[in-house]
């Protein structure tokens, strides 16, 4: 029998800066939104998969399966190592009267990294993830008593990624669960978990690029139309802390003394610290003729270079949620969480005329259900994890006609793979968006979105990159 020679092996570090190097080329221009024009673009939450379809919560979301990628503490009360990313297609739709624009677009999400002894109590966490995105291409046509009527476009690309490095510690509270018999008298016990306490913190860096243009198009040929690019490069460096405290609550067991049903209460909180966001801004005057193969440009008028520093806020994020887990294997959980950032007290140098921070508030809710354990399920919709979510975000940015309000709903699943030996599993999330400034905005932006990915756990061993020979 013909033996192959064996696979060559990888090492960890190369597989982890192809992921780093793939994710970063797929991110790019990944919205269509015309609200995206203002502020440093549209802001991402850093959910995961696994936590879309709960309204994006963070705060108080733990799970022994999936990673937290927005609540440094949470990966303490990981089982093991664990990977997580996956890819979004998205349809968006700008609708201004009985005007209407769709597009489709898509890209992978965050590469998120967990690295956790089974059993242990302290975790190691690293990732990259999208920070903001910009992409819109929107006009309007106006008219002046001296150049009659002309189109003023803005067109806009690029957006902020997130890098990130933290650790995460777990401290338990035990106590023995006693048993009586006829009599009265203690005839055995059980040491359970009562509580369990979570720190974490991470350092961040925020870097990427946003690409602006705004040009006047007079349809009058004696007129000369004129186009001002604007490049930006972002930096800021930056710190957040988290804390997750699970409480149980009740616990009941059979008589042969196994747990069979308990109900948790978990309360949490994130703070993103303040932090210097810097701004390196260069910008170029020029001017464009009409002609009938295209515009060409004429002149190069003007080129400005210039720097902005912002004093980005303390970001607060407090949150709780309910865990029951019933004789039959069904685990239900809910929570809701709550967020603040006082963007007004932001410097509005940086923005263009008639915009300005805002104080940014947020809700979200949401519920999943597990109908069965995995040792009970019979199939895989019994062992899958359904979940429903809500999530409500005004302010940060406010323009003409009033604050950027966004409303989501969402939908999820989690599908345990099949063999696996570690907890792996399969995620996906739909999600519908509503964006709008207000009632007297004449814009709005409603979304779908489509996010499939995975949660990776190593077997024993860590087989991910282990050679193998086959006959």
């Amino acid at each position: 029998m013909t033996q192959l020679p064996p696979f060559r092996k990888l090492s960890f570090a190369a597989v982890l800066a192809l992921l780093f190097w793939t994710s970063g080329a797929a991110w790019g221009q990944s919205t269509y939104s015309p609200y995206s024009r203002f502020g440093l673009g549209k802001l991402q939450s850093g959910a995961g998969i696994a936590q879309m379809g709960m309204g994006q919560m963070g705060a108080a979301w733990t799970d022994r399966s999936h990673l937290n990628t927005m609540n440094p503490a949470a990966a303490a009360f990981l089982s093991r190592t664990t990977f997580s990313g996956g890819l979004e297609v998205r349809s968006e739709r700008i609708m201004e009267g009985d005007s209407t624009t769709q597009g489709e677009l898509g890209g992978l999400t965050q590469v998120a990294f967990a690295l956790k002894r089974a059993g242990g109590k302290t975790a190691f966490t690293f990732g990259i993830q999208p920070r903001s995105q910009a992409g819109y291409d929107v006009s309007q046509v106006l008219e002046n008593s001296v150049a009659d009527e002309y189109q003023i476009r803005y067109y806009g690309s690029g957006g902020l990624s997130e890098s990130y490095i933290g650790l995460a510690r777990r401290w338990e509270s035990n106590a023995w669960r006693k048993f009586t018999g006829p009599e009265g008298e203690v005839v055995d016990s059980v040491r359970i978990i009562t509580s369990g306490t979570a720190i974490g913190g991470r350092f961040e860096q925020v870097f990427g690029g946003l690409t602006r243009s705004r040009t006047i198009d007079i349809a009058n040929p004696i007129f000369i139309d004129t186009r001002v690019q604007t490049d930006e490069d972002h930096r800021s460096a930056g710190f957040t802390a988290g804390i997750v405290r699970e409480q149980l609550l009740s616990a009941e067991f059979d008589k042969d003394r196994k747990l069979v049903s308990s109900s948790l209460l978990r309360v949490g909180a994130i703070a993103r610290l303040g932090r210097s966001h810097n701004i390196a801004r260069s910008e170029r005057w020029s001017s464009w003729q009409a002609l009938s193969t295209g515009p060409i440009e004429v002149d190069s008028v003007h080129a400005t270079e210039g720097s902005f520093t912002l004093d980005i806020p303390l970001q607060l994020a407090l949150g709780a949620e309910w865990e029951f887990n019933s004789k039959s294997g069904a685990r239900w959980r809910a929570g809701l969480e709550w967020r603040q950032a006082r963007w007004s007290m932001v410097s509005n140098a940086s923005l263009d005329p008639g915009v300005s921070w805002q104080d940014d508030t947020g809700l979200s809710v949401g519920a999943s259900l597990t109908p069965r354990s995995l040792d009970d399920a019979r199939s895989s919709w019994g062992r899958m994890t359904y979940s429903v979510g809500y999530r409500q975000q005004n302010g940060y940015v406010l323009i003409d006609q009033g604050a950027i309000q966004t409303q989501a709903w969402s939908l999820g699943w989690s599908l345990p793979m099949l063999g696996s030996r570690s907890g792996s599993s399969i995620n996906a999330a739909f999600s519908w968006t509503s964006t709008t400034a207000g009632e007297a905005s004449p814009l709005l932006e409603r979304g779908i979105s489509a996010l499939f990915g995975f949660t990776l756990h190593p077997f024993f061993k860590n087989q991910w990159l282990v050679p193998r020979k086959y006959d």
